[in-house]
């Protein structure tokens, strides 16, 4: 997501639309709810492919999935307010906060 938005970084300014079109509800005609329902609900599946093959620790569910959907969305929020962050160097501290951490064998 981060490599994506550093390549097109218009697509952030999108984001941001979509925010603020979501926070007006049907109205806006975006149901920007059922668009993160969806991309938690793809983070959540993936996590549970990762516990399934034993990768992920047990228990690692939809909370999870929306902690990690939010450490995306806050770091593109800080870069689009804050340019001079170097957002395209935030992957790899992502991957260790969001992806280490649920590793099994990781914190509990």
């Amino acid at each position: 997501m981060l490599d994506m938005v550093v390549a097109e970084p218009e697509l952030a300014r999108i984001l941001i639309d979509l925010w603020a079109a979501g926070r007006q509800g049907a109205a806006s005609g975006v149901d920007i709810a059922a668009v993160y329902r969806e991309y938690r609900a793809v983070i959540a599946e993936l996590l549970a492919d990762a516990e399934a093959e034993g990768v992920c620790r047990a228990g690692v569910g939809a909370g999870h999935a929306a902690v990690v959907v939010g450490a995306i969305e806050g770091c593109l929020v800080q870069w689009i307010v804050d340019p001079a962050l170097p957002v395209a160097e935030l992957t790899a501290p992502l991957l260790d906060v969001c992806v280490a951490g649920l590793r099994r064998g990781g914190a509990e």
